[in-house]
């Protein structure tokens, strides 16, 4: 695990938890909880997310590419990722994947805190960032992140990232 990590805390009355954002170069301690969490929700994409990297298929280690997870004091409590999109046909596309966190802890910030720092590292690899959801609920949540419903059979969702201009000279 990196130590550097983008921290936050908690927005709900009577929280004083804080929690970091860092990206995971292995599968953490807490991952096979939040995975059973998902799955209890009728959310299956966790499971991909461990069996990829298990099988090494999915490791979020291309140019551009990361895993991050949120923790709360030293427990995982979400996680989410950012690959090169596989179903785009040109460069610069990437997609946000894997996005959850644990019912318990929803509410105060932390996916807004994995989305803001996934798109961050977007920048400058990816020229698009893609997502595809189920829910009305997840729909919201991308909508008020910036994303834009889309028709496309691979991504519900896409965002186009602004250009970043070189530094004036002089």
């Amino acid at each position: 695990m990196a130590s550097a990590g983008l921290r936050g805390r908690s927005h709900a009355a009577g929280m004083h938890g804080a929690w970091q954002i860092q990206p995971l170069a292995e599968l953490p301690a807490g991952i096979e909880a939040l995975r059973a969490g998902a799955v209890a929700e009728g959310f299956r994409f966790m499971d991909r997310l461990v069996m990829d990297w298990r099988a090494g298929t999915n490791r979020f280690d291309g140019a551009g590419e990361v895993l991050l997870g949120a923790f709360d004091g030293g427990s995982l409590v979400g996680v989410g990722g950012l690959n090169r999109d596989p179903h785009a046909e040109e460069e610069g596309v990437g997609r946000l994947r894997h996005l959850y966190v644990a019912r318990a802890v929803r509410r105060r910030g932390i996916a807004s805190l994995l989305v803001g720092q996934l798109l961050r590292r977007a920048e400058g690899t990816f020229r698009i960032v893609r997502l595809r959801t189920e829910t009305q609920e997840a729909a919201c949540f991308y909508a008020r992140q910036g994303f834009a419903c889309t028709k496309s059979e691979t991504a519900s969702h896409r965002l186009i990232l602004p250009r970043r201009l070189p530094p004036p000279e002089g």
